[in-house]
């Protein structure tokens, strides 16, 4: 039998403990299989992210942020990507639970207002608070994100930083 508790590959959480795989199993089936087309979306992103481009602007209350491809299929996979993402996010269907920092930014889900515009290459989405504290997260977020798309898979398989000065809610 092959025994894989407690191994991560790229994008994913262990399958034990109290991280992603713990929470996974006691999803219905429709969530499960949300959740499993969801990350086959996003590792197709990170398979082929050379061929996606991102930009962010830090804002004062947050983030704007476009990512764009020159590939027709990826900016179909661009835009369903970022509106599961807004979904998610309202629903508090969170994801990479062994991340602090993604832990923590649907903790605080409440506070971040997002919307996300579809482009003709791609999607701009814009992410703020009203917490000044929240804006330090979803400022590192978007720098995380940047790492997925400069670094694919190596990147997701990182645990993301809180920022220095972020005061966590999380216990």
């Amino acid at each position: 039998m092959n025994d894989n508790r407690g191994k991560r590959t790229p994008g994913m959480a262990p399958t034990t403990g109290r991280g992603q795989g713990g929470l996974l199993r006691g999803m219905d089936s429709g969530r499960m299989q949300r959740h499993k087309h969801d990350q086959e979306v996003f590792h197709t992103l990170l398979e082929r992210h050379r061929e996606l481009h991102r930009e962010v602007e830090n804002l004062p209350n947050g983030i704007r942020s476009v990512t764009t491809s020159s590939s027709p299929d990826l900016v179909a996979l661009l835009k369903e990507h970022a509106h599961v993402m807004h979904r998610r996010l309202q629903e508090g269907f969170g994801l990479r639970f062994w991340d602090a920092a993604f832990a923590e930014i649907f903790a605080q889900a409440g506070a971040v207002q997002m919307r996300v515009n579809d482009l003709s290459d791609g999607v701009e989405t814009i992410e703020t608070s009203d917490d000044p504290n929240v804006v330090k997260l979803i400022q590192a977020h978007g720098q995380v994100v940047n790492a997925f798309v400069t670094e694919g898979f190596a990147a997701a398989q990182r645990i993301s930083p809180l920022p220095d000065d972020y005061r966590r809610v999380l216990s």
